[in-house]
């Protein structure tokens, strides 16, 4: 493996540090930590385990320069305060010959203040960010005066002293994704007529300043990097060739010792969701490295050793950088060093545990690793007693639980009605740009025979039939059975549900109406599925916009999807009776009535109804009896793997 990997595990020399392999975590915002001084031990377990994994360097969780009018909501950097907390992390992740550098950024607009305990948000021009999906963040700023810039520089200066006399190996600065310096490099965001807007000289003037008063403070032996943006793709705003320029001139400076770049103005280039092909954003950093000389990183997707070690082969990269492929699976470096590259959990790009979460101010998780935030408390051991475990159902909350289960030493045997493991998911994957389900779905069924998992398909499990074998604990993970709302009409020929439809098992005429019954991602991927046919497809739902729990880069890219299709949106909107080819709609609010003529097809989208008959038959009958997933109730992929994993470590 290492000859496969020959670049990958590769050391490189950045500055005066040299790192073990060409992997890194980047910076990101877990949500472990509140406004204090001292990281918790959430995340030094959670950025351990990393480490241990054997990724070169950690760049930890954004260090906000913090003064007066603005409060952070991760480690504050203005007072010496700090020193002891870094101190923790670095001789912890240097235990394992990782490397770490802090990235030191200001939000600018790009944080809700009102959400943070107040303060005000900070801007070149006063000008409101325009996020539809994230109207937290549309605050009106404050226009920084020349007195508050040479602040924030002296602010750096510091705080990058201050990482330095933590032990850290460098520092990163943030000036990407709408965040303060970028706002000054775009002239989206900067429109000011002094010596810090116009040109783009002047627009870099602050990023300039604020890299040689850290230069200034920590010498010239320390690393210092930038992050910064390729391309904003955004009218108006900075592109590649920018992007290129502001490179050359920040390896002029001769105080930068390595270049990251990144896309996007604010939107789902930042972090791109499944709909997105893997390492969509290669080109920008090929066509950074090609003008400079510095060492370059790359991000965006790349969710696979496979692929970064072809980055770093095809000269487009120097530096692979992951974050959600590392919350996925904390070992990959490992595995990929091991030749276990079937073992790897991939990321499957559904931003459901690692972005919505923190966005929402809750902590950070993995939809396909329960374990990320709580590797302490996951952390599998032996069972003290053996036990002999039927798991009933081989969707992803029975498979999680039997792979758990067998992990800690328990003799397992999964039975599954369908001819095939995880339907549901293969189902789910023939959507438009639905297709990183299946990497859940692989992982899931290489790990049963990783495992010893003794499984047995197209088998109908009966109440008499698990009473007669006689295991020591029984799990009925049934799943949910769909089904059709009991409305007048909901019987008829052309009312449908979605699964129906995916699988092909029905044909659906031309003009469609798609009723999301959860707010989530059913009712958007189904009106995508037709409307991808060609089918005129009008989406109601009863929120006040289809989606509204899904996070803002999934709903950015449905959403253009589906408006570039022609799918029209009808929210508030429930329906209260289907009469043939119309449909009586009705708006939730005012009981308002109107009808849509000319309907083909009524297709129902929901989580469908717990299939829990078996569990209740055996309530009473077997000592150790569990139920999870959707049985329970139904919800996402996440809460299926998430109740198999904490049932998996009951048994």
């Amino acid at each position: 493996m290492e000859q496969q990997f020959k670049h990958l595990f590769t050391p490189i020399k950045v500055g005066n540090v040299t790192l073990p392999n060409r992997l890194m975590m980047s910076a990101h915002v877990p949500r472990f930590n509140a406004p204090i001084l001292e990281p918790n031990e959430t995340y030094l377990n959670y950025i351990e385990a990393r480490a241990r994994g054997g990724v070169g360097l950690i760049v930890t969780s954004p260090h906000f320069i913090r003064w007066p009018t603005n409060r952070p909501f991760e480690t504050a950097m203005e007072s010496d305060g700090v020193i002891p907390g870094l101190k923790r992390i670095a001789d912890t992740l240097h235990r394992y010959g990782t490397k770490v550098f802090a990235q030191l950024m200001h939000p600018g607009t790009f944080v809700s203040c009102r959400a943070v305990g107040g303060g005000s948000t900070f801007s070149p021009s006063g000008i409101p960010r325009k996020s539809p999906f994230m109207a937290m963040i549309q605050e009106v700023p404050y226009e920084m005066d020349v007195d508050d810039i040479h602040r924030f520089e002296e602010a750096s200066a510091s705080a990058a002293s201050r990482v330095k006399q933590a032990g850290y190996d460098g520092v990163e600065v943030g000036a990407m994704s709408g965040l303060l310096l970028h706002s000054f490099l775009s002239p989206v965001f900067n429109r000011r007529t002094d010596q810090y807007g116009g040109s783009l000289e002047n627009r870099m003037r602050f990023l300039s300043e604020t890299i040689v008063a850290i230069r200034k403070a920590v010498g010239p032996d320390f690393v210092v990097g930038v992050r910064f943006v390729g391309d904003d793709f955004t009218e108006g705003g900075l592109t590649l060739e920018d992007a290129k320029e502001i490179a050359r001139a920040l390896e002029a400076t001769g105080h930068v010792n390595y270049l990251f770049s990144c896309a996007g103005l604010e939107g789902s280039q930042h972090i791109p969701s499944m709909y997105y092909p893997l390492a969509p954003f290669i080109y920008i950093t090929a066509g950074i490295k090609e003008v400079v000389n510095l060492p370059t990183v790359a991000i965006g997707r790349i969710n696979d050793p496979v692929l970064a070690e072809q980055i770093l082969a095809n000269h487009q990269a120097d530096i692979v950088a992951m974050v959600r492929a590392l919350i996925a699976d904390p070992d990959m470096p490992k595995k990929a060093r091991e030749g276990r590259l079937d073992e790897i959990r991939k990321c499957i790009g559904c931003n459901e545990g690692c972005v919505m979460r923190p966005w929402l101010y809750i902590p950070l998780t993995c939809t396909v690793n329960p374990e990320a935030g709580k590797e302490k408390e996951y952390a599998i051991t032996l069972a003290t007693q053996k036990k002999s475990v039927m798991v009933i159902g081989g969707g992803a909350a029975g498979l999680e639980v039997a792979r758990v289960a067998a992990l800690r030493g328990h003799k397992v045997s999964l039975y599954e009605k369908e001819d095939c493991l995880a339907k549901d998911l293969m189902i789910a994957i023939k959507a438009p740009g639905r297709q990183g389900w299946d990497d859940a779905r692989r992982y899931y069924i290489h790990q049963m025979s990783l495992v010893g998992v003794d499984v047995h398909l197209g088998v109908m499990v009966t109440p008499e039939m698990v009473l007669k074998e006689k295991f020591d604990a029984v799990v009925v993970a049934t799943g949910a059975s769909p089904y059709l709302p009991d409305i007048p009409g909901a019987d008829g020929p052309n009312v449908v549900e979605m699964k129906e439809v995916l699988e092909e098992k029905v044909k659906v005429g031309q003009n469609v109406v798609v009723v999301a019954l959860q707010q989530h991602m059913h009712g958007l991927q189904m009106a995508d599925f037709l409307s991808e046919q060609g089918k005129k497809v009008e989406l109601l739902t009863t929120s006040a916009f289809a989606g509204d729990r899904l996070d803002n880069f999934n709903l950015e890219d449905v959403y253009t999807r589906l408006l570039t299709k022609g799918v029209q949106f009808t929210p508030l909107t429930g329906v209260r009776e289907i009469q043939g080819r119309r449909v009586v709609a009705c708006n939730i609010l005012t009981g308002m009535e109107t009808v849509i003529e000319d309907v083909d097809a009524v297709v129902f989208c929901g989580h469908g109804r717990p299939n829990d008959a078996l569990y209740r038959a055996l309530k009473g009958k077997v000592k150790e009896l569990y139920q999870v997933g959707q049985c329970v109730s139904p919800r996402e992929l996440l809460d299926s793997i998430h109740d198999g994993a904490f049932i998996g470590r009951q048994l």
